[in-house]
């Protein structure tokens, strides 16, 4: 299996909000996140995580992608009802990003209604949803103790995630739990 490892110097800066930073709690960042709807009128929206795929859930936003491993700050989340067309379930491990996990991104994509379930962690998973979303489509994923991280997926951003995909390590391991 082939794996993709963020190197040393791009760590700190994956730890800032790749897009626009929406402060405050989730009630005040889907309030917030329905005027950017209503606003830029998206092609496709991705959720990534657990807290921000429950919580669009909950304020009633149509979301196409919702990428979730039912964990949040290290620890289980509580189970919600989805009812979604497709869902896809794979494994990927906590700090990278496993070519099957990008290659089901891909496939979800073209699905109008999809849930990934991750085993392992789905936080880099966002960098290859704003790769693959298309032009004037949403990312979305948490900042833990901060807020809604809102991507627009303009060519430039597309092409600012692409950069540091191309620099992670690939890393070739038997099993992806190893």
């Amino acid at each position: 299996m082939i794996q993709l490892r963020p190197r040393q110097a791009d760590l700190q800066m994956l730890k800032e909000p790749f897009g626009r930073l929406l402060p405050g709690t989730p009630v005040q960042t889907m309030s917030e996140l329905n005027l950017i709807i209503s606003q830029t009128q998206p092609r496709r929206i991705t959720a990534v995580g657990d807290v921000v795929s429950r919580e669009t859930l909950v304020a009633g936003i149509r979301v196409n992608l919702r990428i979730l491993d039912h964990i949040s700050m290290r620890r289980p989340t509580a189970a919600f009802n989805l009812s979604v067309k497709k869902t896809y379930r794979l494994k990927n491990p906590a700090g990278v990003i496993t070519l099957e996990a990008w290659e089901t991104i891909k496939r979800a994509m073209k699905d109008e209604e999809a849930l990934i379930v991750v085993e392992g962690e789905e936080d880099l998973l966002a960098l290859p949803c704003i790769v693959e979303s298309p032009d004037g489509g949403l990312v979305l994923y948490g900042q833990p103790s901060r807020g809604l991280v809102v991507v627009e997926t303009t060519p430039d951003e597309k092409n600012k995630a692409g950069l540091i995909i191309g620099r992670m390590i690939r890393e070739e391991v038997s099993d992806a739990f190893t």
